[in-house]
């Protein structure tokens, strides 16, 4: 019995050692999983204690949705905006010119502007070379705030009060 366990046992040894230094084919399976951070979504709540980005989520929709031509002056998201609180006869205005180092030597036409009461922002802008009445239309904040949801635009505006300038002249 000796004689036969000898053998078996010395071809496993030699076997197992031959097994563990042969060079065996292995598959390896890597999976590179990115987390894309979404940005929180933009609410009234937050636009409420945060007024750069309320008046960025204004400034959005009016280039991208607004039918009034002239605020596509102010459509370079590379040269920021400049926004100028004013009170105009008990009503807080908003001036909106393109570039947020804008001069006031380059201030020479009228800008475009917007006012806010309760829920609507109403945007106006004044015809240039002409005679007509300004052009105006009416936006609630909702509409704003879910037209950049549906635009999937959340990024873009929670990046654009980094390009903008508040100068509050109340």
């Amino acid at each position: 019995m000796k004689k036969i366990l000898i053998p078996i046992i010395t071809v496993l040894i030699i076997g197992t050692i031959v097994g563990l230094s042969t060079p065996r084919a292995t598959t390896t399976t890597v999976h590179k999983s990115r987390v894309i951070q979404q940005p929180q979504p933009i609410t009234e709540t937050t636009i409420a204690k945060q007024p750069a980005l309320k008046y960025s989520c204004i400034i959005y929709y009016a280039i991208k949705h607004l039918k009034i031509q002239r605020w596509q002056e102010v459509s370079d998201f590379s040269l920021g905006w400049q926004v100028e609180i004013y009170t105009d006869q008990g009503q807080t205005k908003y001036l909106v010119w393109s570039d947020k180092h804008i001069k006031a030597d380059a201030k020479q036409l009228q800008p475009n502007w917007f006012t806010l009461k309760n829920d609507q922002v109403t945007y106006d802008s004044f015809g240039v070379h002409t005679f007509k009445k300004d052009l105006t239309a009416t936006v609630s904040m909702r509409t704003i705030l879910a037209q950049i949801k549906r635009d999937h635009a959340t990024k873009t505006v929670r990046h654009m009060p980094t390009n903008l300038v508040i100068k509050d002249h109340r």
